[in-house]
């Protein structure tokens, strides 16, 4: 793992700062069935990302990759010392939440090489995915992979511990493809007061539409599986579950929606891209964090 002061310390007390000159609604990912004690959880600044959970999840079944190592320089930032890969290649805030906090996005990689997004937290509280962004932002890339980690498309929902935004609004019911009214504020899928309607969203839109990512994988919890796909992806999907361990299982769930989602859109709205959505468990390990890491490097291999 990095130091800590590198990406998670520094995203804290950035969230710590907005949050204190912004207003606090709060307001409660995909569906949740699983045999995993189941729950309701589907240019160039700052970074923003936070501490991964270290506690104990599921056993995956490949040990950590050994990639051709890049070397690291090390800089100074205005919190302490913050450890970059070589081929760090900047961030930047792409937008703010409702109660306007900074979406900071950090770009590393090979510029012009095959362009892949990763996406820690929609729902705020499903939260284990920024243990994954955490490794990918040190970890050894391969050649020709431009990639850009996105570690909380809702900064808001994060610092309230809910799953939607400061709006009450559930993110992930909220994009213009198939956008359906669900619900009211502050109920787990309202899905806003119409298409694409919420800041982190539209944020979210204009930011593909620059970057084009030829894959885009977004983290939930805690369903504890790959949904399978006869679409382009599907091989890629297959793969993740298989050097993950996840369950290559469809997702479903009691009570849930499945309009206006996140990674549909960026299918369905960008040429040739594939989206998909990985539930992680209720927990997730420095170790087991790692083998994600690993699995993300190998299936952008494959877009």
């Amino acid at each position: 793992m990095i130091a800590r002061a590198s990406l998670a310390a520094v995203a804290l007390v950035a969230l710590a700062a907005c949050s204190a000159t912004a207003a606090s609604d709060s307001s409660p990912t995909e569906p949740s069935s699983t045999s995993m004690a189941p729950s309701t959880t589907e240019a160039s600044t700052t970074t923003t990302t936070a501490a991964p959970s270290t506690t104990s999840a599921p056993t995956t079944t490949i040990a950590p990759s050994t990639t051709t190592s890049t070397s690291t320089s090390t800089t100074v930032a205005a919190l302490g010392q913050e450890v970059r890969p070589a081929d760090f290649l900047g961030e930047e805030i792409i937008g703010t939440s409702a109660e306007g906090r900074p979406i900071s996005a950090s770009h590393r990689g090979t510029p012009g090489g095959t362009v892949v997004l990763v996406v820690g937290v929609i729902h705020g509280n499903e939260n284990a995915g920024l243990a994954i962004v955490d490794q990918l932002a040190t970890v050894p890339l391969p050649a020709g992979l431009d990639l850009w980690l996105l570690p909380l498309m809702n900064p808001d929902g994060y610092a309230n511990d809910v799953r939607g935004n400061g709006n009450g609004v559930d993110l992930n019911r909220n994009f213009p493809h198939d956008w359906t009214a669900i619900a009211a504020p502050g109920d787990w899928q309202y899905s806003g007061s119409g298409p694409g309607s919420e800041p982190e969203t539209q944020a979210y839109m204009a930011f593909t539409d620059r970057i084009r990512p030829a894959l885009t994988l977004w983290y939930h919890q805690d369903l504890f599986r790959v949904s399978p796909s006869t679409g382009r992806d599907g091989p890629l999907r297959q793969r993740y579950a298989e050097l993950s361990g996840l369950p290559y299982e469809t997702v479903s769930g009691p009570g849930s929606v499945y309009t206006g989602v996140a990674a549909t859109w960026t299918r369905r709205s960008l040429p040739d891209a594939m989206s998909f959505i990985v539930e992680l468990g209720p927990t997730l390990s420095a170790a087991e964090a790692e083998v994600h890491a690993q699995a993300v490097l190998a299936v952008a291999q494959m877009a």
